[in-house]
């Protein structure tokens, strides 16, 4: 190394110190993986686990448990030769043997000795066993030891350079490498690592191209490594760096996918739990109590839980891949990150409102406000279809929510609009839940195809909603709480052709609200709103709605759009659709997707 490459100081005689202000001084922990370990192995979860197997290894030693297995070892072998091995001289019979189980059996008693004790044979006893364990420790301790004293404590940074710093009662110094010194900075990744915790900050000088290596994982938080980078950019400006420094130093929008994404990776790569949670299980550091399942679906789990204030809330859990590729571990968490993010920034009182989220064993939870009732699916089989007054009435409420969520900027479209996620509380509001598939929409973005298909226009099952996607959703929900039957996927849907009781003004709305022709449905959920105000004050809607050259046309539409959906809608699910569904399946997610059929509309029939 240069001569001016590395200055070494006491801390406590640092002339390069400079006031507080002036420089940053962070707390570097190089064992963050063993401590996430440690953390994860002892928590509330496990502790009763780690503590039992404990016990287990204790009385192992205590009651003798070495001299056993020795015991047994001898007796298979046949006891030591004179030259101390294990192997026998000749074969024992079965008057050999039976003795020594016999001996075995009393009060763990050595059987008789097989070799005469003068022949130099090696003896076992619980005593030696246990104290080469003492000293195998020992040495591991010391080791252990030495080897946390060998790693520095802190990182300063400062105007002079970047420095390891020891801090500890018997080590009390630094090493700075000055940044003069300092050629470039990059970004390297050890061999079979794909978490970004365990990515190297590498600074290089002329003679080393590896004069400090920084474990972004030792550096604990998001704020630390954004005053990290604003060090960097203010005492080594013209220091060459990689467009990955600022990748993996630069905060994002929202903490929150970070958060996710390091928690995810940093927990060991096996499941604790494989089956369901039961009543009584504590989650989220203690903060949860399983209450009971409510409903099971295609995006997991849903339990009724409590807080200690006893306030009772929501989990909805999904499940996460451990044993996949990353890019598909990656794809779980941005589909669990896609709601967390739509649901925190939405504020309507006809939205379900998100109140924390983390993630355990592998497993993602949303806590979710808890709906006082049920989903509009579960009344209308409960209780048969709806009038056509409270019909109406939901309707306004359905106009409310959409004209919210498309007023948006970007619009978020549902994708997903139908009975199940539309929850009826005792108050009589109605609420939208689940937005695990819901997307905010710009001119160019694409999609796959999600959703019911009964209740999926043309445009979506070529992976282009809009928000008039959502219309047509509405519309063909509306159909099911007037008929109590979901409505023949791909159509324009007509109520009054199953119930002739139901009004030709209302007939008339759900098919336009469905027309599969997005020329002829409702522009907005504003126009649909405009369409049910006229019918309660006319009587009927609008003139030209109810022509016959406008019926012929959207009739000859719905025909031409029926082939065209056809043809794509099965281009559309062997295709890019079928990706997603294998890219889902693979690993772990496949168990959440064995879930689809198993009562999806459960889980919405409590909130997520």
């Amino acid at each position: 190394m240069g001569k001016n490459e590395l200055v070494q100081y006491r801390v406590n005689q640092n002339a390069l110190a400079k006031p507080v202000e002036e420089e940053l001084l962070i707390a570097y922990r190089p064992f963050h993986n063993t401590e996430k370990w440690i953390e994860y192995r002892f928590n509330e979860w496990n502790t009763w686990k780690a503590w039992a197997a404990l016990g287990f290894v204790i009385l192992f030693f205590v009651l003798g448990g070495p001299q056993f297995v020795m015991d047994i070892l001898q007796a298979l072998t046949g006891g030591a030769s004179a030259g101390g091995s294990l192997i026998p001289d000749k074969p024992m019979d079965s008057g050999t043997i039976q003795p020594m189980l016999d001996g075995m059996k009393n009060n763990f008693q050595p059987p008789p000795p097989m070799i005469d004790p003068g022949s130099g044979a090696a003896s076992f006893t619980s005593a030696k066993v246990v104290e080469w364990f003492a000293i195998a420790l020992s040495v591991g301790g010391v080791g252990a030891y030495g080897l946390m004293q060998r790693k520095p404590t802190h990182l300063l940074l400062n105007d002079h350079g970047i420095a390891w710093e020891w801090r500890r009662s018997l080590m009390n110094f630094g090493h700075m490498v000055p940044w003069s010194a300092i050629t470039h900075i990059g970004v390297t990744w050890p061999e079979n690592r794909t978490s970004p915790q365990d990515s190297l900050l590498t600074f290089s000088t002329a003679s080393n191209p590896q004069a400090m290596q920084i474990k972004l994982g030792g550096i604990a938080t998001t704020e630390e490594r954004e005053q990290f980078l604003k060090c960097l950019e203010t005492w080594a400006p013209d220091v060459s760096k990689d467009a990955q420094v600022y990748d993996v130093l630069t905060p994002p929008p929202d903490h929150s996918y970070t958060e996710l994404w390091l928690q995810a990776l940093s927990a060991p790569p096996k499941r604790e739990r494989l089956t369901p949670l039961i009543a009584g299980a504590v989650l989220g550091e203690g903060n949860y109590t399983i209450v009971s399942q409510l409903g099971v679906g295609g995006q997991g789990t849903a339990y009724l839980s409590t807080m200690p204030d006893g306030m009772e809330v929501v989990l909805k859990e999904f499940i996460l891949p451990v044993y996949v590729d990353i890019n598909i571990r990656r794809q779980a968490l941005e589909r669990m990150q896609n709601e967390v993010q739509m649901l925190k920034k939405l504020d309507n009182d006809r939205i379900v409102k998100l109140r924390d989220f983390f993630i355990e064993d592998h497993r993602g939870y949303l806590v979710l406000e808890l709906i006082d009732g049920d989903s509009l699916r579960t009344m209308v089989n409960k209780n048969g279809k709806l009038d056509e007054k409270t019909v109406i009435g939901l309707m306004h409420q359905m106009c409310d929510m959409l004209e919210y969520l498309h007023s948006l900027s970007p619009p978020v479209v549902h994708r997903d609009f139908t009975p199940d996620n539309l929850i009826l509380g005792s108050d009589g509001i109605l609420k939208l839940v689940d937005f695990n598939v819901a997307q905010q929409k710009d001119v160019t973005a694409t999609g796959t195809v999600v959703g019911k298909h009964a209740y999926i226009p043309p445009e979506q099952f070529r992976g282009k909603p809009n928000h008039q996607s959502d219309i047509y959703a509405m519309g063909a929900s509306v159909y099911f709480l007037l008929i109590g039957e979901d409505p023949q996927p791909i159509t324009s849907s007509r109520p009054k052709e199953a119930d002739e009781n139901v009004s030709h003004g209302l007939d008339h709305i759900v098919a336009r609200a469905t027309a599969l022709d997005t020329g002829y449905r409702y522009p907005s959920a504003q126009d649909l709103r405009a369409e049910l105000e006229y019918l309660a004050k006319n009587g009927h809607v609008r003139p030209q709605l109810e022509s016959k050259n406008s019926a012929d046309s959207a009739e000859a539409g719905t025909n031409e759009a029926t082939a065209d959906v056809a043809v794509a809608s099965t281009a559309e699910t062997n295709g890019e659709s079928a990706v997603a569904s294998t890219a889902e399946t693979t690993g772990d997610s496949a168990v959440a997707n064995s879930l689809d059929s198993v009562g999806e509309s459960e889980v919405s029939n409590t909130s997520a």
